[in-house]
Parts: structure tokens; sequence; C-alpha cells
């Protein structure tokens, strides 16, 4: 696909959520940034290099250095997305990637600042399934593939390492499954649910098959791996002494 989508993402909130993604919507973020878009050409993953609850701040209102908002979309260490703004952000910085102008991809790509530390050891699982959800749902919108889903460190020629840790190959074959909707790896919310389903089936029956292993062998055996039997049935399992019964019945038989 080679189309560019035009005008500025109000439609990022809507987006993620049809993605099955957590939204946080920061007021006025529709109206928020340094003037709008040419078009639409595709993703810039980036980390911000702090790990805190308040990353989001420094990327809505900036630095001393360059003035707010510093990327469109701050996505935070338990999936939640926080749309800081619709319009044009400072993120890209100088670089270049086939099919975007040079040193200019502000007017053209989306940002994404996932909160981490930048060294990556501390990316969590919820956060790299939304962060893959979420570049395939914005990507599909504007009509792009996985090529145009780029780490800060692959378009920049200012020696930016963001998002450090993540194998970008890896990342944009997930995330073109998740755009053609085939093959998709379950989403971290899904792998939960059926952890969450097994404990609490298969708990009770566990605790159920012990408690039978013991009644068929002997009082406090059922983890113990031995067949003591039971002090009532003259130390015998409870198989033992129905066999034994049934060798009585056998002779007053005959």
């Amino acid at each position: 696909m080679t189309m560019s989508w035009t005008g500025d993402p109000v439609w990022l909130a809507d987006v993620l959520r049809e993605a099955g993604l957590r939204v946080i919507e920061h007021d006025g973020w529709r109206d928020r940034g340094h003037g709008d878009f040419a078009d639409l050409r595709g993703v810039l993953c980036h980390h911000t290099a702090g790990g805190g609850t308040d990353d989001w701040r420094i990327v809505q209102y900036g630095r001393p250095d360059l003035e707010g908002p510093l990327a469109q979309l701050v996505l935070e260490r338990d999936g939640a997305f926080r749309v800081i703004a619709a319009g044009v952000c400072w993120h890209a910085g100088r670089g270049s990637w086939p099919g975007w102008p040079t040193d200019n991809a502000n007017y053209h790509v989306i940002g994404i600042e996932a909160v981490s530390r930048g060294d990556g050891t501390d990316w969590t699982p919820a956060q790299l399934d939304a962060y893959k959800r979420g570049c395939a749902a914005i990507l599909r919108r504007i009509g792009r593939t996985a090529n145009d889903c780029v780490a800060h460190r692959e378009y920049s020629t200012e020696g930016k390492i963001d998002p450090a840790g993540i194998d970008m190959d890896e990342f944009r074959r997930d995330v073109q499954a998740f755009i053609d909707g085939e093959d998709a790896p379950m989403s971290a919310a899904e792998v939960n649910q059926i952890q969450d389903f097994i404990t609490a089936f298969c708990g009770p029956i566990g605790s159920d098959v012990k408690d039978i292993r013991e009644q068929l062998c002997g009082e406090s055996q059922r983890d113990a791996g031995q067949y003591a039997g039971w002090p009532q049935l003259g130390n015998r399992t409870v198989v033992d002494a129905l066999a034994d019964i049934y060798t009585r019945l056998q002779r007053l038989e005959h």
C-alpha cells in the first residue's frame, strides 16, 4: 500500500479503543500541536528514557529546550495509551526512512513515546503487546504496512537509541500480523484471562484429585507417594481392603 492519509489524526482515541486498547484522553488533545500534518505516512517508536508515572508531563508540556507536545501518544507500562495531541509534535529530529521526507518526519508520522528507563530491561508484556497493537491500528487506519513502523534509532541520523531492547524486525512481523488479522499473537489480557480461568477451574480439581488419592492410599499420604493405608482398615488402602473383602466373600460362597 502506498496511499497517504491527509489531515490531523483526530480519530486516534477511537481507533485505539476499537483495537481493544485502554485509552486516556487528555483535555484539549484534538487542538494541541505545532500546526497541522501534511499527510500521514507511518509511526515512529520511542522510549521516554524516564520510566516514571509522570513521564507524560514532559511529552505534553515539553522541556526547557523544547516546547511540547513532543509526541501524539504516550504508552504507559500497563499498556494504556495517553492521547496527548492530534497536531504535529516535535519528536523525530533529523533522519530518513524510505518513503518519508528527509529531516521532516514530524509533519508526516505519529510519534509514540513508551514509558521506559531506556536501558531495554523494563518493558512489560502488556506494554509491548499494546505497542504492537496500537501501531497496527494506526497503520491500518492510514493505509500503511508495518514497513512504516519505525524505531527512532532506525530513522535518526543523530545517534538515537530508542526504543532500546526491542527487535524491530520481530516487532514489525507482529504488527503486520495484527494489520492482516492473520495468526496474530494473543494479547497479554487474553493470556491473563486464560491463566485466570485455568487457575479458577483447575485449582479446585487439583485439590479434589489429591483428596481422592488420599482416600485411596491412606491418611496423610496424598503428597508423600506412599500407601500406608488406614488404621481403621488394618492399615490397608481402600483397594486392599476391598480386595480382602472380595476374597472373604468368595470363601463364604464355597
